[in-house]
């Protein structure tokens, strides 16, 4: 089954993530970006029609930004074109050649970039995350869930919210990789709780998880003696 999650890429490093600092509500939302030659992308985006004087004001004081074209105003706000010079990784840490998945919606916030992707499988999400890493992308993990249709609906199988808060930092963090990439204490510091605290979550949590997925389908549909 597909799986939608929320991501967050923190860096003020980013492209555009200085502009988005600027405006009043701090987000741009991104349409689609395009490489250039070089180090040149072309970025499709829109800001909220209030956001429109900050915008011009601003964009004028971003090094990377070489060229800015208005395309006009929807009812949604004002769309934008521009082309930005920047060394970055992004692109290739999300080379969509290397794992099943698609981006749905993408906002550059004061604090980074939201991406909301659509993942084949808990691989593919998992391989995302690695190439992250990899090219030293900061990589957190916001929301998850099972449904496409309804993103919005976290699917907790009954966690309760501490339980879904250490499985998710536990997940972003690589604890459940093979090999391990994360301890029970680098989650523990992470989620600012004791290490036996984390195992015990982790443990409900994971015991939950089976219980509402594996014990349930074979309660629902058991198997036949032969």
């Amino acid at each position: 089954m597909a799986i939608v999650a929320e991501i967050l890429l923190p860096s003020e490093s980013f492209p555009l993530v200085k502009l988005a600092q600027s405006l009043p509500n701090r987000e741009i939302s991104l349409s689609q970006i395009i490489p250039l030659k070089g180090s040149q992308y072309l970025f499709l985006c829109s800001i909220e029609a209030d956001a429109r004087e900050a915008f011009d004001d601003a964009v004028g004081d971003q090094s990377e930004i070489v060229e800015v074209n208005s395309v006009g105003q929807t009812p949604d706000g004002w769309f934008y074109q521009v082309v930005v010079e920047q060394d970055t990784n992004l692109p290739e840490s999300h080379d969509p050649t290397e794992f099943e998945g698609a981006l749905m919606e993408a906002t550059v916030t004061g604090e980074g970039w939201v991406e909301q992707k659509v993942f084949a499988d808990y691989d593919a999400l998992s391989t995302l995350r690695d190439r992250c890493q990899v090219f030293e992308i900061p990589f957190k993990l916001l929301n998850i869930s099972s449904d496409p249709d309804h993103p919005d609906e976290r699917a907790q199988f009954g966690l309760t919210d501490r339980q879904y808060e250490a499985i998710r930092v536990a997940f972003s963090l690589g604890y459940y990789d093979t090999p391990r990439t994360a301890s029970t204490a680098a989650v523990a510091e992470e989620l600012g709780i004791s290490a036996p605290a984390v195992s015990d979550l982790l443990r409900r949590a994971e015991h939950k998880l089976i219980s509402q997925t594996v014990a349930e389908r074979y309660i629902s549909s058991p198997m036949t003696a032969q």
